[in-house]
């Protein structure tokens, strides 16, 4: 289009009202519309803020994020005015606001909106004389299809009329300028004046042409319905106009919904307020809606155009007839409408469509057959259109009321005809469907009320009475047809049969519905008769296998038996089928049907009968007990009426075969039986508690694996409610012990079952369930066998039934009894072991113990894991104590309080001695569970913690013997008098007796360390020690004593009872026999006091002191038995500092004692208790010297003393030597005592200096002792003794040219490598485990062989390892352990590699490690040969792989470092100081892991280097040539590999290597003589003289004689002149 053709089109005036209108001058002046997209620019020169005017400006670009972002920079400008909005501002924005209100971008009206509203609220009263002129698009931007402009457009509004009130009174008020600007945009704007073709693409275009159209439609419409009558009558000249105007009626058809939409919307408002409108233009508006509109595209607004069209037919139904005028009928435009459907549209279109049918006049309908067929088929193909299947429920009544209303109008004939054609095939798709009628399908959830609907058709109930019967038989036809069983297609055609008789039975329920006329039900029910008989008929044919019949009879009873059943014939055609005797019907495969048609009839009398009989008929079946289940299970669905499970109760039969069936062991399907009839309530309650109790009953036997899994599948299966109500039985009671017990099964899967059904059971419970299993907890501990809960299963339960509270509910019911816990308790006690002398703080009163009492002692009982039921209570309380308020809630018990206490602390005392010295008594069986002890550690700490706690709260409340009074009132006291009340009916010397003398020691010295004395306790504990000696019961005394060692510190009363002690054994003969009890009992309480006061020594008489002495040591050899000589030696230990200035024999006669005892300690022999007092007497004795070798070290020595120690110095150590061998395969793990007697050895021997060691082969197997203590002591005597004995074999191997051979002791020690799986059960919880530390320290003495030695010596070990192949078994071990194998090595960087030192890492397993580690550091080092070839030959490429980058990253470096300082020591001292080495030069870079080596020849140099890799000794050693003289090629190639070969071969020496290569170069040059010519050896090209004179035998260098022969012209010898052959 030209320019000037544009501007004509642009510019065409507008006619009427103020915009467009003609001047009042005799000149026309024409006005382009304000819309119009060519605008006279706006005068800016009144504005005064330049930006202001750039961002105006800007508003007239083409592109829409300029004006957007122009229109944010003139918002922000308003906001930060100050100052009032300048006139020449707002008449700009006047000029430009309509035509940006329906610019093309959304963002663009959206904020020219929002700018609007801001500027006109901030301008106020100022914005009136401009509303005229953009009211117009103000209120039409409102109507904005984009949502969020619209928003825009209504807040602005809001802004400056924030009521309804107010925008309706700016519609009233500028009416006229409104509905002149609306006018407008309707008739005379176009695609082509509001938007610039050249710039604006078509759609946009188009899109703002139908928005600027629907807009100013919608705020017409809302004129007409916010306005008066009176108001709206005054500008009625301009709704004519519009109404009147051709454009207007064109929109109805429209291409833009939303411009359909606001015109339907506009029709319908004009039709309500004025009626007179479109009265006077029907003709245009029938063509408009019904030629024009019907045919055409309504999607998007049908719903619209349906409404209005209904209420226009409603006010004016000659728009149909007279007022139509086309050459096509209404009907066919019609048909044409309808056979859209609803265009995609909602519900409502076809609701309104409905109402439309009734309003269209008659005549317009048609009146014949294929017309009405026609009309018909269309509106089916609409409402069956795809997009309709969500609105069938309202498009088919539509439908039926079309056929309705054409069908009044036709004859009888034409009538029945098309209903036969157009509603019949509906039904008869529905009930058969086929192709024929596939058109006529109604699908959807309740298609049988839309057939149903149907026949409310006028006329249609004559023709469904009369094809009602054929229908019924062709569905009985259906099920005679169907597929026999043996198809293969038997299932599909059974379930067609199946859907069929359910589509039947439901719409004849829903014909039922409808309440029907007498003659249509009664033909409903005759063919329901008739259907039912004849597929019993087939059943019984066919045996019962045709199971869609059965599903046809089952459900025409379940839709319709109210109205059949009322029927005589259908009533006996049920009972026939049901009671006849001629067939089983309770094994066919159609049983499930026929028992829902059973249970239908459950109201019946004869119901009972013919359930009963089933009954009886399912448990006699002598074929399969499997079928027997299953059928049976199938009798009792969650349906099951109440008449039957009264029937089921009351058969004694039924319960005796379900109690028989649920037996234990029981599979999926009895279990689901059982489960079935409980949830019903079909069992009786004895039924119930019988099989509940033998089910209960045999979780208990954990080992009945035929039974047990079963069993608790059962369990498992059951929903959580019958779980809670089996458990809370009477007979259930048993059931969470056991699942507790069985969570500890060794079959996980059994234990995994169990914990899930118990934390089920337990989720369930309520109140008096948690009460019941409080029971189950104290039944579990006052009745203790085998079956009894596990502890760990105990406390669990408790913890549970606590919850997360913790609140206990009265201590009194959750206690046992005390009476059984003390019985029980005693009942465990035996005399204690005699090394406990060692760790009880009494001492050597452990021995006063009478070891043969004989107290009527109960039999101890105990659980399945070997504890004791005093033990288990025990635990029980500790743990309620401890994590509960037990003990707030103890105090309410009075004395018993205590008792608790007391009970607690003697279990926990006896438990600590069981600990240390394994069975020592009853406390647990260790025999029966070696895991125990970890269990008895917790209950020990928790315990101590537990009562420290109490005791913090106790104070020691210490009374003179004449102050005490009967009852007891303090807590101290009772303390005291419950432990005295456990010992009322113990002899004096019981173990009892001594358990309870320890316990009130530990208390009282426990209580005095926490709150100390004063003077009054003091003096009250004189008293109460004066009390104890009037006793004379010794244990009482040593009690006394040590339980009140504080207060009696430095006390007269002690001092003197010390002397006594000691002038007593002073003046006794100890070798009497009659005396020995007597003073032993004396050596006990003297070493108790002089063990707890530290200056009892101080107070004794130093002639007193100097007399004990004497008569003590001769009493050593006098024959008594060991507890006393070992408390002498104890005594000795604390006396002889004392009297360290007395010379005379008695230093000498004890170490000739303690010698003699070591020495002779392998040869004695005894029993169990001979051994519990050599453990005594050895550690005694090692105190003893101990005490003597620090008086020798004293500043003023004893010189007796000291000249005693160094003259039996060698005695001394080979006694403790002996002493160290004699434990040779003793134990000390669960012997404490031992373990102390070990470590005091240890520490003996590593203080002694060193010295050689006879039979040092001897101490070999001590490295696999069970004893940490011996196994160190024996590796660090033999790790001192190795490396000296090595120096003396190097000299005799090369002085005897034998081979050295590394002790065939240590190689049998290492012989056996350990594997993970052999240490599974190992436990690396508090160290090294012993056989594995055996194993790794002889190799770590094996590798202590290698120091000192000299090469040959150490290749002929290299060589005895590989042949034994000793090494694969470390190496094997080393990289499972530490997780090579599993490509996941250990972090090796926090070890010192190249040291060991044992028991420094917190974690024994990083111990291991970090020990492995270096192990395998000594392996690179002594045998790198060896470990090359293991690597070498690993298969795994996975632990290949970790191996190399392992070893590169923590050992290599160390290894590569050590490598090279030996070649630089070698450089030193060999290279440098020999003189073969003379001409050779050796350099070592320290940082690029390289050896530089040069050999000087003729002032020329030849250099190879040694380039160690980065996993060096792994890899191989790389010798690179560097300079080549005086050889060729393949010779210096031949020396490269040889050099090589050498560092590989020889155990990674470099040296040798080195030294191998200086002989090849010395050897190739040795006898070479200079050439005559040249007067050198090696010429320019680096060569030796090679051409020999045959008569001088000289020879010269190749290129030399050439330039001879060239000089001299002649080819002679330059020396003898003779002819020379040169070749």
């Amino acid at each position: 289009m030209s320019k000037k053709q544009f501007r004509s089109q642009a510019s065409s005036g507008r006619v009427g009202g103020g915009i467009g209108a003609f001047g009042s001058s005799g000149f026309a002046s024409t006005q382009s519309s304000p819309l119009s997209y060519i605008q006279e620019p706006p005068d800016y020169s009144g504005i005064s803020d330049a930006n202001a005017v750039v961002a105006f400006k800007n508003l007239s670009k083409k592109d829409s994020t300029t004006k957007a972002k122009a229109l944010e920079d003139i918002q922000a400008y308003i906001s930060s005015l100050h100052a009032e909005v300048e006139d020449s501002l707002l008449e700009a924005w006047v000029k430009i606001y309509p035509r940006l209100s329906i610019d093309s971008a959304r963002r663009v009206r959206q904020l020219s909106h929002s700018l609007s509203g801001q500027l006109w609220s901030k301008c106020g009263k100022r914005t009136v004389k401009h509303l005229p002129r953009i009211a117009g698009p103000w209120l039409a931007g409102g109507y904005d299809s984009d949502r969020a402009a619209a928003k825009a457009a209504q807040e602005s509004l809001a802004l400056v009329f924030p009521t309804a009130d107010k925008v309706t009174a700016l519609r009233k008020t500028f009416h006229g300028s409104l509905l002149e600007y609306c006018k407008d945009a309707v008739l005379y704007e176009t695609v082509q004046t509001l938007s610039d073709e050249r710039t604006v693409t078509p759609d946009d275009a188009q899109g703002t042409y139908a928005r600027v159209v629907a807009t100013s439609s919608a705020v017409i419409t809302s004129l007409l319905s916010e306005l008066s009558s009176g108001e709206l009558s005054k500008q009625h000249h301009s709704y004519e106009e519009l109404f009147a105007s051709t454009k207007l009626w064109e929109f109805v058809n429209h291409t833009d919904a939303a411009v359909r939409r606001s015109l339907h919307r506009l029709v319908q408002t004009a039709l309500s307020k004025q009626p007179d409108l479109i009265e006077s233009h029907l003709g245009a508006i029938s063509n408009a809606y019904i030629n024009k509109g019907l045919p055409s595209d309504q999607t998007g607004s049908a719903a619209d155009f349906v409404n209005t069209l209904d209420a226009l037919s409603a006010s004016f139904p000659t728009i149909w007839t007279d007022d139509y005028s086309s050459k096509k009928s209404a009907v066919s435009r019609l048909k044409q409408f309808l056979k859209h459907g609803s265009r995609s549209g909602s519900s409502d279109f076809w609701e309104r469509t409905s109402r439309l049918f009734a309003k269209i006049p008659s005549a317009v309908l048609p009146t014949t057959f294929e017309e009405a067929k026609d009309l018909l088929c269309a509106a089916r193909d609409g409402v069956t259109r795809k997009e309709e299947r969500f609105s069938a429920s309202v498009a088919w009544p539509a439908y039926f009321t079309l056929v309705a209303a054409i069908s009044a109008g036709m004859q009888d004939g034409d009538r029945e005809k098309l209903l036969d054609s157009c509603v019949m095939p509906i039904i008869r798709q529905y009930l058969q469907p086929s192709p024929v009628n596939a058109d006529w399908a109604i699908t959807g959830a309740k298609a049988a009320l839309l057939v149903a609907r149907a026949a409310g058709v006028s006329q249609t109930v004559a023709l469904l009475e009369r094809e009602w019967p054929q229908l019924a038989d062709q569905l009985v036809e259906t099920a005679r047809v169907s597929q026999p069983q043996q198809s293969k297609d038997f299932d599909r055609s059974q379930m067609h049969v199946a859907s069929t008789g359910e589509r039947f039975a439901t719409l004849q329920r829903e014909l039922f519905a409808t309440s029907p006329p007498e003659s249509l039900r009664k033909v409903l029910v005759s063919s329901s008769t008739t259907t039912v008989r004849e597929c019993a008929k087939l059943l019984e044919t066919r045996e019962g296998k045709p199971f869609g019949a059965a599903a046809i009879i089952e459900e025409l009873l379940r839709t319709c038996a109210p109205h059949l059943m009322a029927d005589l014939d259908f009533r006996a055609a049920i009972e026939q089928i049901l009671t006849s005797k001629q067939i089983s019907w309770c094994f066919w495969s159609s049983n499930r049907h026929l028992l829902r048609c059973l249970y239908v009839v459950s109201s019946e009398p004869f119901f009972e009968i013919v359930f009963k009989s089933a009954l009886e008929e399912i448990m006699g079946n002598p074929v399969s007990m499997e079928v027997c289940y299953r059928t049976l299970h199938d009798f009792f669905p969650r349906n099951t009426p109440k008449e039957a499970i009264a029937v089921a109760r009351r058969h004694s039969k039924l319960q005796d075969f379900v109690a028989q069936a649920c037996e234990p062991g029981l599979n999926d399907l009895q279990g689901s039986l059982f489960l079935a009839l409980y949830r019903l309530g079909a069992l009786t309650d004895g039924t119930i508690d019988k099989i509940v109790s033998n089910l209960v009953t045999s979780l208990s036997d954990i080992d009945d694996m035929e039974h047990l899994p079963a069993t608790l599948t059962f369990f498992f299966n059951a929903d959580d409610s019958t779980l809670k109500a089996l458990a809370a039985s009477g007979n259930g009671e048993q059931l969470l012990p056991n699942l507790l017990r069985l969570e500890q099964h060794q079959d996980e899967g059994i234990a995994q079952k169990a914990a899930a059904i118990y934390s089920r059971s337990f989720a369930a419970g309520g109140q008096a369930l948690t009460d019941a299993r409080f029971g189950v907890v104290l039944q579990n501990l006052q009745s203790v066998s085998r079956t009894s809960l596990p502890m760990d299963a105990l406390h669990e339960l408790t913890g549970r039934l606590l919850g997360p509270d913790r609140k206990l509910p009265a201590s009194s019911e959750m206690l046992p009894s005390l009476k059984l816990w003390t019985s029980a308790l005693i009942a465990t006690v035996r005399a204690p072991s005699p090394s406990l002398a060692l760790l009880s703080p009494l001492g050597g009163a452990v021995n006063l113990v009478h070891t043969g009492s004989t107290e009527n002692r109960s039999a101890v009982h105990s659980d399945a894991e070997g504890l004791s039921q005093a033990l288990r209570i025990a635990m029980y309380v500790s743990r309620l104590i401890a994590e509960t308020d037990l003990k707030e809630q103890l105090r309410d018990l009075g004395s018993d309080y205590w008792t608790v206490i007391s009970l607690l602390y003697l279990t926990a005392l006896l438990a600590e001695d069981n600990l240390s010295v394994l069975g020592t008594n009853g406390l647990w069986n260790p025999n029966k569970n070696q895991d125990a002890e970890a269990a008895v550690l917790d209950f020990v700490s928790e315990t101590n913690a537990v009562l420290n706690d109490i005791w913090q709260r106790t104070s020691p409340e210490l009374q003179a013997v004449e102050e005490q009074t009967a009852a007891p009132v303090s807590d101290y006291s009772r303390q005291f008098a419950a432990l005295d009340q456990l010992r009322q009916d113990q002899s004096n010397g019981s173990a009892v007796h001594y358990y309870v003398a320890l316990a009130s020691a530990k208390v009282n010295t426990n209580l005095f360390e926490l709150h100390g004395h004063n003077a009054e306790q003091a003096k009250a504990s004189e008293s109460l020690l004066k009390k104890a000696r009037t006793s004379k019961d010794p244990l009482f005394i040593a009690a006394t004593i040590v339980g009140l060692q504080h207060p009696l510190a430095g006390t007269q009363s002690l001092s003197r009872y010390c002397n006594e002690l000691v002038a007593d054994l002073t003046a006794l003969d100890m070798s009497d026999p009659q005396h020995e009890q007597k003073a032993f009992e004396q050596l006990v309480l003297l070493n108790n006091i002089l063990q707890t006061q530290e200056e009892a020594v101080g107070t004794i008489a130093k002639q007193r002191l100097i007399f004990v002495v004497k008569r003590l040591v001769p009493a050593l050899n006098a024959g008594i038995t060991l507890a006393i000589t070992a408390e002498i030696c104890k005594a000795l230990a604390a006396l002889l500092p004392g009297v360290q200035d007395m010379y005379g024999e008695h230093w000498a006669q004890v170490l000739a004692y303690l010698i003699s005892f070591w020495t002779s300690v392998e040869s004695q022999a005894g029993g169990p208790t001979a051994k519990e007092g050599r453990i005594l007497i050895t550690h005694a004795s090692l105190k003893l010297y101990d005490t003597l070798r620090k008086l020798a070290k004293a500043e003023e020595a004893n010189d007796d003393l000291v000249d005693a120690l160094k003259e039996d110095s060698e005695r001394i150590y080979d006694g403790l030597v002996l002493l160290l061998k004699s434990a040779n395969g003793v134990s000390d793990e669960t012997h404490q005592p031992l373990m102390v007697t070990h470590e005091l050895l240890a520490r003996q021997i590593f203080q002694m200096p060193q010295k050689p060691v006879q039979d040092a082969d001897e101490l070999y197997p001590l490295l696999y002792t069970p004893s940490r203590a011996i196994q160190q002591a024996a590796f660090d005597l033999l790790h001192k003794h190795i490396p000296a004995t090595q120096e003396q074999l190097s000299l005799e191997v090369a002085l005897d040219n034998k081979t050295a051979q590394l002790p065939e002791e240590v190689l049998s020690l290492i012989l056996e490598a350990p594997t993970l799986d052999s240490l599974m059960d190992a436990s690396f919880d508090r160290s090294m485990p012993l056989q594995l530390q055996g194993y790794l320290y002889s190799w770590r003495l094996l590798f202590a062989h290698f120091d000192g030695s000299s090469y040959r010596v150490k290749s002929d070990y290299i060589e005895q390892l590989k042949d034994g192949s000793y090494l694969s078994g470390l190496l094997n071990f080393t990289f499972d352990f530490l997780g090579h194998s599993r490509g996941k090595p250990v972090d090796a960087s926090k070890f010192d590699i190249q040291e060991y030192t044992p028991d420094v890492e917190p974690s024994p397993e990083r111990d291991v490690q970090w020990l492995l580690t270096h192990l395998y550091y000594l392996a690179l080092t002594h045998l790198p040969s060896l470990v090359k070839s293991y690597y070498l030959d690993i298969r795994s490429r996975q632990t290949s792989l970790a191996v190399e980058s392992w070893t590169a990253k923590y050992l290599s470096p160390l290894i590569i470092s050590t490598s090279l300082q030996a070649v630089a020591e070698w450089s030193e001292k060999s290279v440098k100081e020999d003189p073969e080495y003379e001409k050779m030069s050796v350099k070592v870079g320290t940082k690029s892991k390289e050896i530089y080596v040069s050999y000087v020849v003729d002032e020329q140099t030849m250099a190879i280097k040694v380039v160690l890799p980065e996993a060096y000794p792994l890899a191989s050693a790389q010798v690179v040539g560097v300079s080549r003289v005086a050889v060729k090629e393949e010779k210096w190639q031949s020396w490269l590999r040889n050099c090589q070969g050498v560092i590989t071969f020889s155990n990674g020496s470099i040296t040798d290597g080195l030294s191998a290569w200086r002989k090849n170069v010395t050897g190739a040059l040795k006898g070479q003589t200079e050439c005559a010519v040249c007067y050198s050896i090696i010429d320019s090209q680096k060569q030796l003289p090679t051409k020999r004179c045959p008569t001088c035998k000289h020879l010269y260098h190749s290129s030399c004689l050439f330039k001879w022969f060239k000089t001299s012209n002649a080819s002679t010898c330059p020396l003898c002149r003779n002819t020379f052959n040169f070749n």
